[in-house]
């Protein structure tokens, strides 16, 4: 899978810091699409595991913040665009987050052995003469 843990903790906010520099943009679009042909405006990545990332987006028509999760094999393509007045601010990647994203782990848990069941006690049967 091209795009995983790795990428969303360490390659693409490197990635993204670079173009920004380059493109003297201080919130540049970054624009996440799934294989369901959806296309998310990302501000930032609030929580990553081993199978999916926690995305904190926008949306072009609504007003407030959607958090997204997004299992790692749907994910089509990662787009950076540069700053734009045709674009809302709210739509673009927040470089310096005030928390970085929070690493969840699925705690691993011993299962329990499965009781096994009370065995009766089997009393000899009388025979019937």
């Amino acid at each position: 899978i091209p795009f995983d843990r790795p990428f969303f903790e360490q390659m693409l906010p490197q990635a993204i810091a670079v173009f920004s520099a380059q493109m003297t943009c201080d919130h540049p679009v970054v624009e996440l699409l799934t294989v369901d042909g959806t296309t998310h405006f990302v501000n930032g990545v609030s929580g990553l595991a081993e199978s999916w990332v926690a995305l904190q987006t926008s949306q072009k028509d609504h007003e407030g913040a959607v958090q997204v999760f997004v299992p790692y094999q749907t994910i089509f393509r990662v787009e950076v665009h540069p700053c734009s007045d045709d674009r809302p601010r709210r739509l673009g990647f927040e470089l310096n987050p005030a928390q970085p994203p929070v690493v969840m782990e699925v705690a691993k848990t011993t299962p329990e052995p499965t009781p096994e069941p009370a065995s009766a006690e089997l009393k000899p049967r009388k025979r019937s003469k």
